[in-house]
């Protein structure tokens, strides 16, 4: 009976600390697409520039540089190199971290 109590009391603290993470994240989420759109990077809506974020993220685990992103993004997104590293500089801050480097993209 006990356990059962321990388990319901859990449920319900987990139940309402979720519903704050989660918007967290959507600010997060946010924070980045408006960051991008300040610096005239336009590529698609909020959840759009988020997935780009972590397929890039994806290819620089799986051993692209920041090079080569930078060359994906002049190349197909059309973005200006100072762009393209703006992108990729917000995108490794927000989403893989162990990637950002403090130094300019592509250094």
């Amino acid at each position: 009976m006990r356990f059962k109590t321990s388990a319901c009391a859990l449920a319900a603290a987990a139940a309402v600390l979720l519903p704050a993470g989660t918007a967290r994240a959507d600010q997060n989420d946010t924070d980045f697409s408006n960051y991008l759109q300040s610096h005239g990077i336009n590529l698609g809506s909020t959840s759009q520039v988020v997935n780009m974020a972590k397929v890039m993220c994806k290819d620089l685990d799986a051993g692209y540089s920041q090079k080569d992103e930078i060359d994906q993004l002049t190349g197909t997104a059309k973005l200006t190199q100072q762009q393209a590293e703006a992108f990729i500089g917000a995108a490794t801050a927000d989403y893989c971290p162990g990637k950002h480097s403090p130094n300019k993209p592509g250094t």
